[in-house]
């Protein structure tokens, strides 16, 4: 589960958009072609697991927290 300021989050286009164009381009093809079709939460817990700094970012630019 993925939460925004303490709240579940449910990603929209536009902040999904805006998460999109801080990932690495490499990580985020191998990610889409080993998961999808997938819904936005299991591509970016994925893509967490492959790039564990990247959740650091999550927080810092988005206030969101990966929680399991």
């Amino acid at each position: 589960m993925m939460l925004r300021y303490g709240e579940k989050l449910d990603l929209d286009k536009n902040l999904w958009d805006a998460i999109v164009t801080y990932m690495n381009d490499d990580i985020r093809e191998d990610v889409h072609f080993d998961l999808a079709p997938c819904s936005e939460e299991e591509f970016l817990d994925e893509y967490v697991k492959r790039d564990p700094e990247f959740e650091k970012l999550l927080h810092e630019e988005f206030g969101i927290e990966m929680e399991e």
